[in-house]
């Protein structure tokens, strides 16, 4: 039995994906594409144990940490924008042209269990950095439930550890937190630029100890 067959047999029941704008309704539970897709990019208890968890540990307090305590680790500024799903296309191709830039090969998504007690089934995956918008959005009901269930929060992190991201979509205010190093601050200031607007919406609503870290 794969690690991810109770993924296909809880996510494909019909009624799934009523969040979902990219898999229309009636073709909503194709198997053969969900189960292709996991196939590709899941990433297995034991890979994710053996070497990317440690990864993971660098960059985020705790595996199972969410707002409004801090995420992060100290050494890491943060920038914040409005969430609600793990990624909108014009959000992912932001973030991969920052992870090309710096060389990054791999981009891991990591569901926040939330220490257990998490009742579906959590998901674990590994993409290749270039991988395109078309193929990262081709699994039907998986990559829906994924990229746009609104209940869902992440870590995503890669190969090096001088970023990563934090989808807290499930908190009061959806958000998307960024989290880089100093080195790296230009690269990400540049994409992901906000208006005095949008950063005076984001302050009344991002937790105090976040604010201190504002790149």
């Amino acid at each position: 039995m794969t690690e991810y067959r109770d993924h296909i047999e809880h996510f494909s029941l019909l009624g799934s994906g009523w969040f979902s704008e990219l898999t229309p309704e009636n073709t909503w539970g194709n198997i053969e594409e969900g189960e292709k897709y996991l196939e590709k990019y899941w990433l297995s208890e034991l890979k994710y144990d053996s070497f990317w968890k440690a990864i993971q540990q660098q960059i985020f307090n705790s595996t199972h940490v969410h707002l409004p305590n801090m995420v992060f680790k100290e050494e890491y500024m943060i920038i914040a924008l409005k969430g609600g799903c793990l990624f909108l296309e014009k959000d992912f191709l932001q973030l991969q042209k920052n992870l090309l830039s710096i060389g990054e090969e791999y981009i891991i998504v990591i569901e926040n269990t939330f220490d257990g007690n998490l009742e579906e089934p959590s998901f674990r995956l590994k993409y290749p950095s270039n991988i395109t918008w078309k193929e990262i959005t081709s699994g039907n009901f998986i990559s829906s439930t994924i990229l746009e269930h609104p209940h869902k929060e992440y870590f995503v992190f890669g190969s090096k550890s001088e970023w990563g991201k934090y989808s807290a979509n499930d908190f009061h205010f959806p958000l998307d937190i960024i989290g880089f190093k100093d080195s790296n601050m230009n690269i990400f200031k540049n994409q992901f630029s906000q208006t005095d607007e949008e950063l005076k919406e984001i302050n009344e609503i991002l937790p105090s100890d976040y604010i201190k870290k504002l790149g």
